[in-house]
C-alpha cells in the first residue's frame, strides 16, 4: 500500500515538474490559435478621384460579464438595457435586461451584443454608463472589420465585380482582376478559446496586417451616369432583353465609360453579366468598316467605283443574299453601297476582289488582331472567331456572308478597338480600364495603352473610310442622328441572331459603332442592343439615337464632381471664415466678427456658399435644395452637410475633419435608389 502510495507521489510530481512543460503546452495548443487579421482592401477610384470601391471599418460588441462585480451590475446594468432598447429599438428593456442577467448568472465572457456598427455607433456607445469605465471594468469587447462599399454599384456593378476567397471562380470585373493588389497582406492575432468562441489574448495585434493598393481607373463617373441613362432610356423604349454600350478616348484607349444592362422583370434593367468584353456576337454590317479597309487598303477599289446593287437581292453560289430593303438600282458607287448598307454591294465587291484568294481578306483581319483576345485586365473576355480558309466548315459562301459580318463572332469592344483606331489616325490601341496602381495616396505605378498596330492602314485609306463613316450619318443608314449638333460619324449594324441550329425570327442585335466630333475625334462608342422588340429592331433606328444622346450629353457637361477647395487659405482677409453652410450662421459670424462684405443671389436663400467671381473676390451664391437632388457641399463644415443631405436617401460616410473639399455623388445627382455619399474634410 505504502509502495503504491508511493507511486502516484511520484507520478504526480512528474507531471507537474518534469512534463508540465510540455502538457501546458498541449493544453495551450488547444485552447490558443492565431486568426487571420484581413487587411484593409485598397479602394477603386475614377479618373477623377470619386471612389467607385471603398472599405469602411464596422464593429462587432460583445460583453465580458466575468470581469464586471456584481454591485457594478447591478448598479448599471438596468441603465444599460433601456440604452440599447432606445438606440436599436429591436426589443423592450426589460428583454435587454432579462438577458443580461442570465449571461451573468451564467458567467459568459464574450457574449454578443450588436454587429456591423458604425464609428459614430461606437462613439456614442462608449459614453453610455459602465462603458464609459473602459475596457477592463465595463467587459466591453469591441471588434473592427472592413466591409465592402461601392457607391455607384447601380452603375458599374460588373465593371467593379467581386472577388470570392481570392479563386478565380469567384472573380469578376476589378475586384476580381486586381485582387492580389488590393487585398494587402493579412496580419495574425492570439486568441483563446472560450466558452460560446474566442476572445484575444492580447489588446494589439502579433503581426499587424499591410493595407491593400490602390486601383486607379479610367472611368469618368459623370460619363458612366450619361451612358447608363442613355442606354436604359434607349432599352426600354425598345423593350429589348439587354444591351451595352462602351465610350472610349480616341488618343489614349481610356475605357471612360461601359454600360451593361439586362432586363430584370417589370420595366427594370440592372447589371447582371459585362456584354461588352464576354459577349461574342455576329456584328453584322458595323464589320463592313473591315472590309471596306481590306479593299480599300488592298487596291481593289475606289469610292467612285461601281458594284452591283441588282435591286437589293442576289444569289451567291446558291444562297440568296439581301439588303434590308429593295433598292431601285442595279448598280452604284461604293460609297452608296457602304453609306446605306447594301449588303449585296458590299458581298459582292469582297467577292470581285477576293475570290481568287480569300486567305488575303483573313490575312487584313488578322494585322487589325481580330482574330485574338485583346488581353484585358478583366477577366471573362471573350474569344474572338474569324473562320479560317483552311478550316473544314469553310464554303464558297463563307467570304461574301463573313464580309457583311457574318460566320465570324467578336465582342463589342474588340470590335470599337478598330473604330478607335480610325478616329485615331490608325493606331491601334489596347482598351485601357485601369491607369495606375497606388498606395496611400502614392501612384507606385503608371499604366498607359499598348500599340496593337501603329498604323491599321494607309493615310489616303483612312481619309476615304472618315468620309464614309460621316456619310452614314449624313445621308445613310443612320441619317435620324444627322441633325444632332455634335458631328458624329459611325456605321450601322443589324444581325439577325443564331439559337444554335439556325437564325431565330425576329431577334436582332441592332448595333453603331462610330466616333465624335467627326472632324476631330475625342471619343469613339459602340452600342449593342440585344433582341429590341418593339419601334423598330435597325442599328439606325435602336442603337443610333443612343449615341446621339450619349454624344449631346457628353459634350455640353461641366464636370464638377471631386473638385477640391482653392488653395488660398494664406491669403489673408480674403477668404471667409465661413465658405458654404447655412445663410443665417454664416451672415451672422460675419456682422459680428469681421469687415467681410458678402452679397448672396437670392436672399430668401436658406444655403448659401462662397466661390470667386471673375475679379477674384469671394461672393455667396445660392445652394440648390431640391428633394433627392445632391446639393455642392464644398466648405461646408459636418454638421451643416449632414443637415442638408439627411433627406435625399443617402447613406454619408464622412472622412477627416474640417470644412468639406471632396463628394463622391457629383452635385446635381439625382438619387433614384439608395446610395451612399462619402466626403472628405479637411482643415
Amino acid at each position: 500500500m505504502v509502495v503504491f502510495a508511493g507511486l502516484v507521489i511520484w507520478y504526480i510530481i512528474n507531471i507537474q515538474i518534469v512534463d508540465g512543460a510540455k502538457w501546458r503546452s498541449l493544453s495551450d495548443s488547444q485552447t490558443i490559435k492565431y486568426n487571420v487579421i484581413k487587411a484593409v482592401r485598397g479602394n477603386i477610384y475614377a479618373s477623377d478621384g470619386t471612389l467607385l470601391a471603398t472599405s469602411v471599418p464596422r464593429y462587432d460588441i460583445y460583453l465580458d460579464f466575468t470581469i464586471i462585480p456584481d454591485d457594478t451590475f447591478r448598479a448599471y446594468i438596468p441603465q444599460l438595457a433601456r440604452k440599447f432598447s432606445e438606440k436599436f429599438k429591436d426589443k423592450p428593456a426589460v428583454e435587454y435586461l432579462l438577458s443580461f442577467k442570465e449571461a451573468k448568472l451564467k458567467k459568459k465572457s464574450y457574449y454578443f451584443l450588436k454587429r456591423h456598427l458604425s464609428y459614430l455607433d461606437i462613439k456614442e456607445i462608449k459614453t453610455w454608463p459602465l462603458f464609459k469605465k473602459g475596457r477592463y471594468k465595463s467587459g466591453l469587447i469591441i471588434e473592427e472589420q472592413n466591409i465592402r462599399v461601392m457607391p455607384f454599384r447601380n452603375l458599374l456593378a460588373r465593371t467593379i465585380g467581386y472577388a470570392t476567397n481570392g479563386k478565380d471562380k469567384g472573380r469578376v470585373g476589378l475586384e476580381g482582376a486586381f485582387d492580389k493588389e488590393l487585398s494587402g497582406i493579412t496580419g495574425q492575432r492570439l486568441v483563446q478559446k472560450i466558452p460560446g468562441g474566442y476572445r484575444p489574448v492580447n489588446d494589439n495585434n502579433e503581426v499587424e496586417p499591410v493595407d491593400g493598393k490602390d486601383v486607379y481607373t479610367t472611368i469618368d463617373i459623370n460619363f458612366q451616369d450619361i451612358v447608363n441613362k442613355a442606354l436604359q432610356t434607349g432599352l426600354l423604349k425598345h423593350q429589348a432583353h439587354h444591351g451595352c454600350a462602351i465610350l472610349m478616348e480616341v488618343s489614349t484607349g481610356e475605357i471612360k465609360a461601359m454600360a451593361n444592362l439586362t432586363e430584370s422583370g417589370n420595366g427594370t434593367y440592372r447589371e447582371t453579366f459585362n456584354y461588352a468584353i464576354g459577349e461574342s456576337f455576329e456584328p453584322g454590317s458595323t464589320f463592313k468598316l473591315v472590309s471596306a479597309l481590306a479593299l480599300l487598303e488592298g487596291d481593289k477599289i475606289d469610292l467612285e467605283d461601281t458594284v452591283l446593287i441588282n435591286y437589293g437581292t442576289y444569289q451567291i453560289n446558291g444562297e440568296t443574299m439581301i439588303d434590308s430593303e429593295e433598292s431601285p438600282f442595279k448598280s452604284r458607287p461604293f460609297w452608296y453601297a457602304f453609306e446605306h448598307s447594301s449588303n449585296v454591294g458590299i458581298s459582292t465587291a469582297v467577292l470581285k476582289a477576293y475570290r481568287d484568294n480569300p486567305a488575303s481578306y483573313i490575312d487584313y483581319i488578322k494585322t487589325l488582331k481580330l482574330d485574338k483576345p485583346l488581353g484585358l485586365e478583366l477577366p471573362g473576355e471573350g474569344n474572338p472567331f474569324i473562320r479560317s480558309v483552311s478550316s473544314p466548315s469553310w464554303s464558297k459562301t463563307s467570304l461574301p456572308w463573313m464580309s457583311i459580318g457574318y460566320e465570324l463572332k467578336l465582342t463589342p469592344l474588340q470590335l470599337l478597338t478598330v473604330y478607335n483606331a480610325v478616329a485615331n489616325d490608325g493606331e491601334m490601341l489596347k482598351p485601357l480600364l485601369v491607369k495606375a496602381i497606388g498606395h496611400k495616396g502614392e501612384i507606385e505605378k503608371k499604366i498607359t495603352a499598348s500599340i496593337v498596330n501603329d498604323k491599321i492602314a494607309s493615310k489616303s485609306t483612312l481619309k476615304k473610310i472618315k468620309k464614309l463613316l460621316k456619310g452614314v450619318v449624313d445621308s445613310g443608314t443612320a441619317k435620324r442622328i444627322g441633325s444632332s449638333p455634335v458631328d458624329i460619324a459611325g456605321k450601322t449594324g443589324t444581325a439577325r441572331i443564331s439559337d444554335g441550329r439556325g437564325y431565330a425570327i425576329g431577334a436582332y442585335y441592332a448595333s453603331f459603332a462610330g466616333y465624335f466630333p467627326a472632324d476631330n475625334p475625342k471619343y469613339s462608342v459602340i452600342v449593342v442592343v440585344n433582341r429590341p422588340k418593339i419601334e423598330g429592331y435597325f442599328g439606325g433606328v435602336v442603337a443610333a439615337p443612343i449615341v446621339k444622346d450619349i454624344a449631346e450629353k457628353i459634350s455640353g457637361i461641366e464636370q464638377t464632381i471631386g473638385i477640391e477647395l482653392p488653395d488660398t487659405l494664406s491669403d489673408k482677409g480674403t477668404l471667409p471664415l465661413i465658405l458654404s453652410g447655412k445663410k443665417r450662421n454664416a451672415t451672422n459670424f460675419l456682422e459680428k466678427f469681421t469687415n467681410y462684405d458678402y452679397s448672396s443671389s437670392s436672399n430668401s436663400a436658406n444655403w448659401i456658399m462662397a466661390r470667386k467671381d471673375s475679379l477674384g473676390e469671394y461672393k455667396y451664391n445660392t445652394i440648390a435644395d431640391n428633394p433627392n437632388v445632391i446639393p455642392d457641399l464644398q466648405g461646408m463644415g459636418l454638421k451643416d452637410a449632414l443637415y442638408l443631405v439627411e433627406n435625399k436617401n443617402v447613406r454619408v460616410i464622412s472622412q477627416g475633419k474640417g470644412r468639406v473639399y471632396w463628394q463622391s455623388l457629383r452635385p446635381g445627382y439625382r438619387v433614384i435608389n439608395r446610395s451612399t455619399l462619402i466626403i472628405k474634410l479637411k482643415m
